[in-house]
């Protein structure tokens, strides 16, 4: 058989697409929890907070089969999920956690969402204030009793340099480096 994407793995993926389908086993519980006495759910949670989704796992020969349809996976916000899988006993409806994790839910670039991270997204605003502020030589004026004032170019520079820095960060990880400038402690 030719693996895809539509085949199954072994545990649930670290990082997964929105609006995508989404497929995994959990064959190595079918020991512990069979088909015919458990029933197995896992549950996604935004760590940011917000609504969890359900989806439940499918008993077969081989042991689980997760399979969730795009339409489910659409409403993801991406971001960071913790998720946990309970079994419930199907004879007195007992429920307990399993196991858990984290994943990340990443947003489907052909969806037209913005794929940039809340650290980029601010810190491409701040540049665009600064560009158009370069022309302008007044930080605040009133004109008829109405007045303006601007955000002092000092707190821009300042914004600028910390959302640049958790940029850089992030670039670094997804680069698979580590997300701060390297220290060297030296002793005497």
């Amino acid at each position: 058989m030719t693996e895809n994407v539509f085949t199954a793995g072994q545990g649930v993926p670290a990082r997964l697409v929105a609006e995508n389908f989404w497929t995994w086993r959990a064959d190595g519980l079918a020991a512990a929890y069979p088909s015919d006495a458990y029933s197995l759910a896992y549950t996604f949670a935004p760590r940011i907070g917000g609504t969890a989704t359900v989806v439940s796992a499918t008993g077969d020969a081989d042991g689980w089969l997760v399979e969730v349809p795009g339409a489910t996976t659409a409403p993801l916000v991406p971001g960071t999920y913790a998720w946990s899988l309970a079994a419930t006993r199907i004879s007195d409806g007992a429920s307990a956690s399993i196991v858990c994790g984290v994943l990340e839910v990443t947003p489907n670039p052909a969806g037209g969402t913005d794929t940039r991270t809340t650290a980029r997204r601010h810190l491409d605003a701040i540049n665009a204030v600064l560009d158009g502020r370069i022309t302008k030589d007044v930080e605040s004026y009133s004109i008829e009793g109405r007045a303006l004032t601007r955000v002092p170019l000092e707190v821009l520079h300042k914004l600028r340099a910390r959302y640049m820095a958790e940029a850089q960060a992030e670039d670094r990880l997804a680069a698979g480096k580590a997300p701060g400038p390297r220290v060297r402690k030296l002793r005497f």
